[in-house]
Formats: structure tokens, C-alpha cells, sequence
């Protein structure tokens, strides 16, 4: 009997000793797990960090055969050191360059293509003319036809406004100078009649920024006029010295960003993604709401449903079954008198339209487009217009214009005329047309008016005739571009006392009847 209790007594003990054992590896497995969660929590911080760091200050993504076999990029990591600081602090909108295969896919949405398209077309769709400084422009004659020629030949027009778009969508955009016999490419040109003689030019190629990188640039002396400023690129290969490129970057970045950008610009898609994306995403919650605005259900006993089990379910599926083939106006819905009630919940869409157009009128902000151009969306209300809005969207373009095709208009045009002609003129200038385009009943008008003052000043001796047909004679858009300014016709006699002349002429008549 002892040893009975014995036993059993060690029994007990070795039971209270294993449950004492699983009980401290079940807290050593707690702990152990809590030590993971705190592990992996840490790493999440690490993550986004890391995430929000990288998105704003990674380095661009160069496809391979841009940079030759066996040479650096010119950008490097201690490129952007200095960012590198308050990166991870400060809060971003743009987390920073979002690169070139994520903007070449954007633009093959509509939303993005109907901003750089409107505005390329825009700086392009009057374009400009070929003319003399001091407007002497019959001795230039037969050289501006020459020059404009050789412009069309060339399809100035329609590269500038691929040019743009290019722009637009990344970021930034070159014009390669392509010079006949030039196999040295990583020298300056020099754009004067030394250097460059008749038929030096060959034409221009637009080139995607994705093609190209810094070879060197300028990141030390900041008083130099080349800092942050590249002078050579790498292009698929070839090294090909900046003045070789018409390079657009219409809206800049500060130095800081300009390696984290390859050296471009914010590209307008970029800065209508926010935009774009709130559009799409509250046109797709619309779409959704009006697809589901109306829940129809019927109020039944779901008792049996449940007790059932797989009869109940199958019963009250065939219910609903019946109940959706019936449910059509066309049709008769039946429901069980007692045991079932109709509902329906229907969702209000009176205020949806309103939602729609404030959401969609804020990817025209961007741009500076008016909506009229961009979306064909008129102005609504009493007396309402845009021409307000036009108007100011055409000095908006005609600065763009002023601002960044200028300049390269102008080396194109010295490029020609040395191609031409073998030595640039000075005096030859393009000169962009007016955006505003009047209708024949304001242009007859305006010739009204003009007439009535030139016939104002002749009668007061301040002008001469001569000089009056002189300027309509070179007015090439009037009725008049070409005349002889010699050949001024005859002026009519008028006869001031012709009626006083006929009753004497009457008179006497009568007298000698």
C-alpha cells in the first residue's frame, strides 16, 4: 500500500514538473515571438524608410549601351550626397523622378496626351515668318524665299512640335546638329562663317532623353557659367559635345536634383499625376456607385437556412434565383405574405455630375491650359465666356515661346543661312505670328480704320501718297502687297459747280429757242 502511494505520489510530481516545463518553453516560445514581432516591426520602419529615401533621391536608371564599354557615368551617388541629408526627413508631394519607362506609359492615356499635345500644337499652330530687322524685306526677297524653303524642306515646324512633346512627357528634349563631314562629335561647334561654309548642313535628329547621359559636368566651382551645366553627353554610345544639342527643358529643377532628373526637367506628366489620379479614381468610384446605386433585398426567415444547413441553403438560393427572374417591371414579383417583406435602399446621384466636373477641371491646373482647349468644356451661365481665359492663355504661350523656341529657332535659322549662303545676315530674324486670329468682318474693319487715317493725315500734309503705297506695298498680308509705288494713278477731277453750270447751259438753251 506504501509503495502505492509512493508511486502515484511521483506520478503527481513528475506531472506538476512537465507541466512546469511546457509552461517555461510556452513563455521562452512567447518571448522568442515577441522578440521576432519587435525584429520585424523594426525592419518595416527600416523599409519605408529606406522606400522613402531611395524615391527621393535614387539615381536615374541609364538603359545599357547609352554610356560606352570602359567609361564612367558622369552621375554617381556623391552626385546627390548633399540630398542625401533631408531626404528621408522632409515630406515630399513628388517624391522625386519617377523615370522614363513610368512617363512613356503614361503617356498612352488620354488624360496625359490631351495636355502636351494641346500645348505643342498651340506653340506651333500660327508658327512664325522669315523677315528683315529693319523691314527693307524686297532687297531680301529672293533670300528669305531661300530661307523659308529650305525650313519646310527641313520640316522645322512639325520637329519643333515633336520637340515639345518630347519635352512634355520627360522632361527634357535634344535636337541633334547633324554637319556634313564632322566625324569628331565631342568638339565644340563653332556656329560662324571660319568654321562652317555652303552645304554644311545635313539636317537634325530628335533624340529621347532616355538615350542619353552626362558625360562630364561642372560640380565644383559654383561662379563658373558651366556649373550643374553638361558639356558632353553620352548618346547611345557616341560622346557628343553640348553645342552639338538644342536642348528644351522647359520647366528646370534646382541643382540639387538635377542629377536625380539625368539632367532634365520635371516633366509635365509627373506634375499631373496627382491630378490624373484622383480623376480616375473618382471616375471609376462614380461608375461603381451608379452600377450598385439602387440594393434591392427581401426581409425573410433565416431560421431554417441555418438549421437546415445544405437543404436550407439550397432553398434559399433557389428563392433568390426566382426572385431575380422575376424582379423585372416587365414581370410579376411574388412574396410570401407572412414570412417575407420587400425593401430597397436607393443611393441620391444628384450631385454626382458636380463632382465629377470640379475633379476633372483640376488636371487643367498644371498646365495653365484653359478647359475649352484642353476638354471642349465651355463656360455655363448667363453672359458666360472664355475669351478671357484664351486670351491669357495666349500670352501664356506666347512667353513659352519667347522663353525656349527663340533661341533655338535662331541657331537653326544661322545654321541655314551659313548653309545657304556661306555667312550669317544679322538682319534676318524669324518673328512668331499672333495667336489671336480675327475673323473678315474684324479684319475689314481694321482696314476701314486704316484707311480713314491715312486719308486724314494725307488731307493735313503729314504723309504723302507715296509713303502711304509704299507701306502697302510691303504689307504682304494686305490686298495691296506689291504694287508699283511709282505708278500712282490719275486723281479725278471734280467739278464743284457742275450744277450751276447746267442752269446756265439750261438758260441758255431757252434763250436761244
Amino acid at each position: 500500500m506504501m509503495k502505492f502511494w509512493q508511486s502515484k505520489k511521483k506520478r503527481e510530481i513528475a506531472a506538476i514538473e512537465e507541466a512546469n516545463r511546457l509552461k517555461k518553453e510556452e513563455l521562452a516560445l512567447k518571448a522568442q515571438r515577441n522578440k521576432l514581432d519587435e525584429q520585424v516591426f523594426v525592419l518595416i520602419n527600416e523599409m519605408e524608410a529606406k522606400k522613402s529615401y531611395q524615391s527621393a533621391c535614387d539615381l536615374p536608371e541609364i538603359p545599357a549601351g547609352v554610356i560606352p564599354a570602359g567609361k564612367q557615368p558622369a552621375i554617381a551617388q556623391d552626385s546627390i550626397v548633399d540630398l542625401n541629408n533631408y531626404a528621408a526627413s522632409a515630406p515630399h508631394f513628388y517624391k522625386g523622378f519617377i523615370g522614363y519607362p513610368a512617363l512613356a506609359n503614361m503617356s498612352q492615356s488620354t488624360d496625359y496626351r490631351c495636355v502636351y499635345e494641346t500645348t505643342a500644337q498651340e506653340m506651333t499652330r500660327a508658327w512664325g515668318e522669315v523677315k528683315v530687322a529693319n523691314g527693307g524685306n524686297e532687297d531680301y526677297k529672293d533670300k528669305i524665299k531661300a530661307i523659308e524653303g529650305r525650313l519646310k524642306e527641313l520640316n522645322i515646324r512639325e520637329l519643333m512640335r515633336k520637340h515639345i512633346e518630347n519635352e512634355m512627357i520627360f522632361g527634357r528634349s535634344q535636337i541633334f546638329i547633324d554637319i556634313r563631314q564632322h566625324k569628331h562629335l565631342d568638339i565644340p561647334l563653332l556656329i560662324n562663317d571660319k568654321s562652317l561654309g555652303k552645304g554644311c548642313l545635313k539636317g537634325f535628329t530628335l533624340i529621347e532623353p532616355i538615350w542619353t547621359t552626362p558625360s562630364f559636368y561642372n560640380a565644383n566651382d559654383a561662379t563658373a557659367p558651366d556649373f550643374f551645366k553638361p558639356l558632353r553627353w553620352f548618346v547611345l554610345g557616341k560622346e557628343i559635345h553640348d553645342d552639338r544639342l538644342l536642348t528644351l527643358i522647359m520647366r528646370p529643377v534646382p541643382d540639387m536634383f538635377k542629377p536625380v532628373y539625368n539632367f532634365g526637367g520635371i516633366s509635365m506628366l509627373q506634375l499631373m499625376q496627382p491630378y490624373v489620379e484622383r480623376w480616375q479614381r473618382t471616375v471609376d468610384s462614380v461608375s461603381d456607385l451608379i452600377h450598385s446605386f439602387s440594393i434591392t433585398g427581401i426581409k425573410t426567415d433565416m431560421q431554417n437556412v441555418i438549421s437546415d444547413g445544405g437543404e436550407g441553403t439550397a432553398q434559399l438560393l433557389l428563392r433568390s434565383k426566382l426572385f431575380s427572374l422575376l424582379r423585372s417591371n416587365q414581370n410579376l414579383m411574388m412574396l410570401d405574405k407572412d414570412g417575407e417583406e420587400f425593401f430597397q435602399f436607393n443611393t441620391p446621384l444628384s450631385t454626382l455630375d458636380n463632382l465629377l466636373q470640379k475633379s476633372q477641371e483640376q488636371m487643367a491646373a498644371p498646365s495653365r491650359t484653359p478647359l475649352v482647349k484642353l476638354l471642349g468644356v465651355t463656360p455655363s451661365g448667363l453672359n458666360a465666356s472664355s475669351d478671357g481665359e484664351i486670351q491669357v492663355y495666349h500670352e501664356y504661350i506666347a512667353s513659352m515661346q519667347e522663353a525656349h523656341l527663340r533661341p533655338q529657332i535662331e541657331v537653326i535659322l544661322n545654321l541655314i543661312q551659313l548653309d545657304l549662303f556661306g555667312k550669317i545676315d544679322d538682319q534676318i530674324i524669324f518673328e512668331f505670328n499672333p495667336l489671336e486670329q480675327m475673323n473678315d468682318e474684324q479684319l475689314a474693319t481694321i482696314e476701314k480704320s486704316k484707311a480713314e487715317r491715312d486719308v486724314s493725315l494725307i488731307s493735313a500734309g503729314v504723309l504723302a501718297q507715296e509713303e502711304v503705297r509704299t507701306r502697302l506695298a510691303k504689307d504682304e498680308s494686305g490686298d495691296y502687297s506689291g504694287i508699283d509705288v511709282e505708278d500712282v494713278p490719275e486723281q479725278p477731277q471734280w467739278d464743284f459747280n457742275y450744277g450751276n453750270n447746267q442752269e446756265e447751259a439750261g438758260d441758255t438753251a431757252g434763250t436761244m429757242a
